[in-house]
């Protein structure tokens, strides 16, 4: 258990995310996002070393290899894919498949 106020969490739209980035209190920051966005963090944290967590673009793959449980991995594949409408940051967005099994995989 974290001692309270250890992590806090806010949402808004840019004008909240610039007070919390440009607030001297803030000792880091953690976004998901575009990069375009991240790239506005970074210059506003980099002017005074805050720490900076971004995970960017989000174009998280699948890979499977020929020793991989494939129907397992045909599931995993869709369900992954679509959990929460696409919108999660670790959902897949595209599948490496070894050739050996592609055609099993298909």
């Amino acid at each position: 258990v974290l001692p309270v106020g250890c992590v806090e969490l806010c949402q808004g739209d840019g004008d909240v995310g610039r007070c919390l980035v440009a607030h001297p209190d803030i000792a880091m920051v953690a976004m998901t996002g575009s990069s375009a966005t991240g790239r506005r963090i970074m210059e506003a944290c980099s002017s005074s070393l805050k720490r900076l967590v971004l995970e960017l673009g989000g174009k998280d793959p699948m890979v499977i290899f020929a020793d991989s449980d494939l129907d397992t991995a045909a599931e995993d594949a869709v369900t992954w894919s679509l959990y929460n409408c696409g919108q999660v940051c670790c959902g897949i967005e595209r599948v490496y498949i070894e050739d050996s099994v592609k055609a099993d995989f298909e």
